[in-house]
């Protein structure tokens, strides 16, 4: 390694900038016709670029109008399908019967019952005198068999 004397300035390092050196000539005209000149190129590129922005804007909006006449078709299309449902169910729910109907019809439906439940109860007392009756037939046969049997043995002629 190299030393530096003292006082000295040291050598440059990679990545080291070079230091600013302030020069002292006043710029000529051909410097500011240079700059103006290097100026107006870099408006023009401005100006270029800017015009091609707004016209990629321009078609990017003619392709959103596009899908934005799309959508707003497949959205009319699903505003009228929603609205054939919700007229179908309304029908549907005005077919319906009412509270009142529900309230006949249960009416109806006790009286029915209550019916039934005396009809029930008819038809058990009359199978009781059914069942009674058939006693009654039974013991009569018997005594009917009995008093064949005890005049069989006595002959009586005539």
């Amino acid at each position: 390694m190299h030393e530096t004397p003292p006082g000295a300035p040291r050598p440059p390092r990679p990545g080291d900038v070079a230091p600013y050196v302030e020069d002292e000539q006043p710029a000529t005209l051909a410097d500011i016709r240079n700059l103006r000149r290097w100026l107006i190129v870099a408006a023009i590129w401005a100006v270029a670029a800017t015009a091609l922005a707004v016209i990629a804007l321009v078609e990017a909006n003619k392709d959103d109008s596009a899908a934005q006449t799309q959508a707003a078709g497949e959205l009319g299309r699903v505003q009228r399908d929603l609205n054939a449902r919700i007229d179908d169910l309304e029908s549907r729910v005005d077919e319906l019967p009412t509270s009142d109907d529900l309230a006949k019809l249960d009416s109806r439906l006790k009286a029915v019952e209550d019916d039934a439940d005396k009809s029930r109860t008819a038809a058990d007392r009359l199978s009781g005198r059914v069942d009674d009756l058939e006693g009654q037939v039974n013991d009569l046969e018997t005594r009917v068999e009995e008093l064949e049997s005890s005049d069989s043995g006595t002959t009586t002629t005539p």
